[in-house]
């Protein structure tokens, strides 16, 4: 049977549409051999290789507000601290720890002090998210040994070559397209602007490596921030996921 590997990108609240994907895969009896995931997509992850359902990780993204920047605490100019992703790892996922997933995970994160980009699939889980997560301009770096980490999408949004030699067949999620928008941007829109181009600077060249790629129509829609829209990006995870089922069934088989 092919080993299947599960990219997921970033992209701020709209990485609930990958669990709108993962919800249809499971329908269909599809579990991913491995999965590699940067910022949003390393939570989703995380909390699916745990155990957690497509389903409980949405609830409990509701819950615990992920990525509701209004509830942080603000240092050193206006830099939000990371610990929140850390806390809330540790409080689901209680043994820390990336081996002991049920799913072998590669989560993504940028070294800035090196310049490149580094891949943990040992060691602490809540490390590796919080690093991941620390979307730039927003979050404060997280110091590790004599580097500061930040978020994988910096260099690479969408998390591929992770899976390039250990996987069969890959299956890539990307919740970080851009499209055109009018009239004068607030700071707020600034921030998030500049965000979607750096991130999805890095994804063309990787939809080749993807034997199925998914893009759901009118992501960029949504903002990256778009809290009470959640069910709906939900939603469009899974519908767009559902036009692959040939694909997917054809992986599962071949």
């Amino acid at each position: 049977m092919n080993r299947i590997g599960l990219a997921l990108s970033g992209g701020g609240i709209r990485g609930i549409a990958h669990l709108g994907v993962l919800e249809y895969l499971e329908e269909i009896g599809i579990k991913p051999s491995l999965i590699s995931g940067t910022s949003a997509g390393s939570l989703v992850a995380a909390f699916y290789a745990a155990g957690y359902s497509p389903k409980e990780i949405h609830a409990i993204t509701k819950a615990e507000n992920f990525f509701n920047f209004t509830n942080l605490s603000i240092i050193n100019g206006g830099i939000f601290k990371s610990n929140v992703f850390e806390r809330i790892v540790k409080s689901y996922i209680p043994h820390d720890t990336i081996g002991k997933l049920k799913i072998p995970v590669a989560i993504t994160v940028t070294d800035l002090t090196n310049a490149r980009t580094r891949v943990f699939d040992t060691g602490k889980l809540s490390l590796a998210v919080r690093a991941s997560c620390c979307v730039p301009l927003v979050f404060q770096p997280v110091r590790y040994e004599d580097s500061y980490l930040s978020d994988g999408g910096i260099l690479d949004n969408f998390p591929v070559a992770p899976l390039r030699d250990r996987c069969d067949k890959i299956i890539g999620v990307n919740v970080s397209a851009v499209s055109r928008i009018d009239g004068q941007l607030s700071y707020k829109q600034l921030i998030q602007r500049t965000l979607e181009l750096s991130l999805n600077n890095t994804i063309d060249h990787k939809m080749d490596w993807c034997d199925v790629y998914i893009e759901p129509p009118n992501i960029s829609n949504y903002g990256i921030f778009d809290f009470d829209k959640m069910d709906e990006i939900f939603e469009l995870g899974y519908v767009q996921a559902q036009k692959f089922e040939a694909e997917f069934l054809k992986m599962r088989t071949n």
